[in-house]
């Protein structure tokens, strides 16, 4: 029966990974959400790296992709939680609009909401293929192994994204650039 505690090299091995790609994985969630978020979310993903170590394989994984599956993991939930609590606060909150902005400042920040609305719009699967892809800049066969699908359906999740954000006038994709110029 195997243990529930990780093996006394989990954690020096764990250690070695953070050293590695520590800083990639936070840019990523830093990306995603805020700093601070982004750095509890990091921590946690080590922590459930070293929880879950019995199920991490070197011979059949490698250590960044499933280091990325768990941070997605985690970020869909805090996202999840974060959604929660905005509803609620929506509720009784009044928009603040702001008017010394520059025209093309505010350019810019339609442009991004708009990709962010798309985005928002995808089936979750479908988003975090493409913030994987474009954010994290991980390949085809390491966003397979953090997702657990065939390197077939990240190709097929790009395309449905990038479809989708072709569709949208005044979109920038973030996989390819400007679409709509």
């Amino acid at each position: 029966m195997p243990s529930n505690h990780p093996p006394p090299d989990a954690a020096a091995e764990l250690g070695r990974q953070f050293d590695l790609h520590g800083r990639r994985i936070l840019r990523y969630l830093v990306r995603r959400t805020d700093l601070q978020s982004a750095e509890d979310i990091l921590s946690e993903t080590f922590v459930t790296a070293l929880v879950r170590w019995h199920s991490f394989d070197p011979e059949r994984q490698e250590p960044l992709p499933w280091l990325f599956g768990i941070a997605t993991n985690l970020l869909s939930r805090h996202w999840r939680s974060q959604r929660r609590t905005l509803r609620a606060m929506s509720r009784s909150a009044t928009p603040e609009y702001v008017e010394d902005e520059t025209g093309d400042r505010l350019d810019v920040q339609r442009a991004v909401q708009v990709v962010v609305r798309e985005l928002d719009r995808m089936r979750p699967a479908v988003r975090d293929t493409v913030l994987l892809y474009a954010w994290a800049e991980l390949t085809y066969e390491q966003i397979a192994a953090a997702t657990g699908v065939p390197v077939g359906t990240v190709r097929s999740r790009l395309n449905r994204a990038r479809s989708a954000l072709r569709a949208v006038p005044g979109a920038t994709d973030p996989l390819n650039g400007p679409l709509h110029v």
